[in-house]
């Protein structure tokens, strides 16, 4: 019984180390496009050429053309607004997916002043603990370059 076992696990372990590729390339995509760039994504930008004569090719791209897209947890196939306090510098500010959103082929991000008590695992207190503290959501009306 144990030699059996031996022998699946010495077979289980071969199975994975073969399965190990580390040159994988990923598959091609049938457009051409690499799978992480946006179809519109200008063809004049999906390459460049460096300082130092090096083409290089764009790995990854989005034009936020789609009209209304929304980026709670699952609604898009790339981005996820996050549903969290900000821990950084002590700042008081919440995020919110309800405020990321597309509009007229931009991204926005809303912000608004809103006061919110928010439970959640602070891991930067000496002892780290639940708490709950009133954020405030922070707003500019609509952030667009």
């Amino acid at each position: 019984m144990v030699l059996h076992d031996v022998l699946v696990l010495m077979a289980l372990l071969l199975l994975h180390v073969h399965a190990l590729d580390y040159d994988f390339e990923g598959y091609p995509t049938r457009s051409g496009i690499g799978a992480w760039v946006d179809a519109d994504t200008p063809l004049d930008a999906r390459s460049k050429q460096s300082s130092r004569g090096e083409s290089w090719d764009l790995v990854m791209s989005d034009e936020f053309e789609e009209e209304g897209r929304t980026f709670e947890a699952g609604k898009d196939h790339i981005w996820t607004a996050l549903d969290i306090p900000d821990g950084v510098n002590a700042a008081i500010g919440l995020y919110t997916p309800a405020n990321v959103y597309t509009k007229n082929g931009k991204l926005i991000n809303r912000v608004d002043e809103v006061h919110t008590n928010v439970t959640y695992f602070n891991q930067w207190l000496e002892v780290p603990a639940i708490e709950t503290n009133t954020l405030v959501r922070f707003s500019i009306d609509e952030i667009e370059d």
